[in-house]
């Protein structure tokens, strides 16, 4: 994006704080985009997006890596203020969803094992994920153990009998697309984990979440 683009961008990038009183955080069109596609409706790009404590608006993939920022204005915000509309420059409204932050961590075995023979775990701490789609990765370079992405959701049925679910994807980044297995719990859980006997995880929502919602 450039020339008139950005100039475009940079003018209605703070209209999102200014417009309504958003808690700060990170929202996504995670769900709107998934069931879009599920029901073979054109579905509109993948957003996220931070706000910080001060208002300030930035755009983030699905990672939580910076991106350059898109034209948009804010339509509305919903309450209790965990959902904002945004109106893209093609005219299409998506709808952003807040984001409850967790911390994880994961282990693979690496390809060499130890000397008696048993199997060498390379592990990650303090992993950062959301769950409205957030990923995030370990494994892979010099760890001796192969790359493992994970991806959280708390998913909303926008009809029909299933219940709304708390899920932990695995992915391999090669098929970033394409889950290998995953595991559900209740929504209201704090903890959630998976044990593939290649990989296994677990994630506990973040205590602020609550602190936030207050």
């Amino acid at each position: 994006m450039h020339g008139p683009m950005l100039a475009l961008a940079a003018l209605i990038a703070p209209a999102l704080a200014a417009a309504a009183p958003l808690p700060p955080g990170i929202y996504t069109n995670e769900e709107e985009v998934y069931f879009d596609k599920e029901a073979k409706r054109a579905a509109a790009p993948w957003l996220g997006v931070t706000v910080a404590a001060d208002g300030k608006v930035a755009f983030v993939d699905l990672f939580g890596k910076s991106v350059a920022a898109i034209p948009y204005k804010l339509v509305s915000s919903i309450e209790p203020f965990d959902r904002i509309r945004m109106t893209l420059a093609d005219g299409r409204v998506t709808e952003l969803r807040r984001a409850r932050t967790a911390t994880c961590w994961g282990a693979a075995p690496k390809a060499v094992k130890k000397a008696d023979g048993s199997e060498d775990w390379a592990g990650a701490r303090d992993l950062k994920l959301h769950d409205q789609g957030g990923r995030v990765s370990f494994g892979g370079g010099t760890t001796g153990a192969p790359e493992v992405v994970l991806r959280m959701r708390n998913v909303i049925w926008p009809s029909g009998p299933s219940r709304p679910s708390l899920v932990l994807y695995v992915h391999k980044p090669d098929a970033p697309d394409k889950a290998v297995s995953y595991s559900w719990a209740d929504p209201g859980a704090k903890m959630i984990g998976i044990n593939l006997r290649w990989m296994q995880a677990s994630c506990t929502i973040d205590t602020t979440n609550e602190e936030k919602a207050k």
